[in-house]
């Protein structure tokens, strides 16, 4: 198999460094796969990036991408797009508006990666086609936001909050349970003075001599 590797700089893995970031050079139909990998967010209209590598697909080719549906500000040279779980649909709607045959088989958000990252992660098809392969996001337990083919429609494990916006809730149930466990041992220690204090009250000697020790 044979792999293009193109980029707006030139670096490993680049055999072409594109003149336009919006024209691949390449003749209809070129490839049987494209896999555009955390550059969506980056383009100022990655729609016509999308259409631009539909084009080069051969009819029954496969397009994978991956781009960010959280994260922190990341320009290379800008950060412009986060992407949820229906715009695998609204792409495929606009590729068909430009004449595309395109199909989506599967989106889902992947599962947080170590540095804080949920990628959405999406598969077209150009041309028709059956769903014959198993859903990636099936090898993923902690995929939400999942569609998948031939129901691509229904949308499975869906999230009411964002990615960033579970780290923020999470972050505040943790801060939470800090709070209430402080208060706990606030009360803890309370009732301990309280306890003290009422014995005190009940043995006058004690209290003296507690006070003798400390005036001797």
């Amino acid at each position: 198999m044979r792999y293009t590797g193109v980029d707006m700089d030139a670096g490993p893995g680049v055999d072409l460094v594109l003149a336009d970031p919006y024209v691949l050079p390449f003749d209809d139909c070129t490839f049987s796969a494209v896999v555009s990998s955390s550059c969506f967010e980056h383009s100022d209209m990655f729609w016509l990036v999308f259409l631009e590598t539909l084009r080069v697909l051969r009819p029954g080719g496969y397009l994978y991408v991956n781009a960010p549906s959280n994260g922190w500000y990341h320009p290379y040279p800008r950060d412009c797009w986060r992407f949820y779980p229906d715009c695998g649909l609204s792409l495929v709607t606009w590729g068909r508006r430009q004449g595309m045959d395109v199909h989506l088989m599967e989106s889902f958000v992947a599962p947080r990666s170590a540095d804080g990252w949920n990628d959405m992660v999406l598969v077209f098809r150009k041309g028709a086609g059956t769903a014959d392969a198993v859903p990636i996001s099936s090898t993923l337990p902690g995929a939400g936001g999942v569609r998948a083919a031939p129901d691509i429609g229904v949308l499975q494990k869906p999230f009411d909050m964002t990615p960033d916006m579970q780290i923020i809730n999470a972050l505040l149930q943790t801060l939470k349970q800090k709070d209430e466990q402080i208060a706990a041992l606030e009360r803890m220690v309370n009732e301990s003075h309280q306890a003290i204090a009422a014995y005190l009250a009940a043995r006058p000697d004690q209290q003296n001599a507690l006070t003798a020790e400390k005036n001797p």
